[in-house]
């Protein structure tokens, strides 16, 4: 397990949400599938993720062209 660094802090539930958009339901049916970093143990009531996995998972995460699509029977 990654060490807190200044560079790899913990972030806590709330900066996890809102910089995934995901509520801690969603995040913990993801964590169980394995699609979501697990968190770490801060203490025996508090837990936090790692600032660099939840960047590299949002990083890996696929983007969206959102430009409309051109249809070849348009003549485009």
């Amino acid at each position: 397990m990654d060490r807190p660094t200044p560079e790899n802090r913990v972030l806590r539930d709330a900066e996890v949400r809102a910089r995934t958009g995901l509520s801690r339901v969603q995040r913990w049916r993801l964590v169980r599938s394995g699609k979501f970093p697990a968190p770490v143990q801060l203490s025996p009531n508090a837990i936090g993720w790692m600032e660099d996995a939840i960047n590299t998972w949002l990083a890996d995460r696929p983007t969206v062209d959102w430009a409309p699509q051109r249809n070849a029977e348009d003549g485009q």
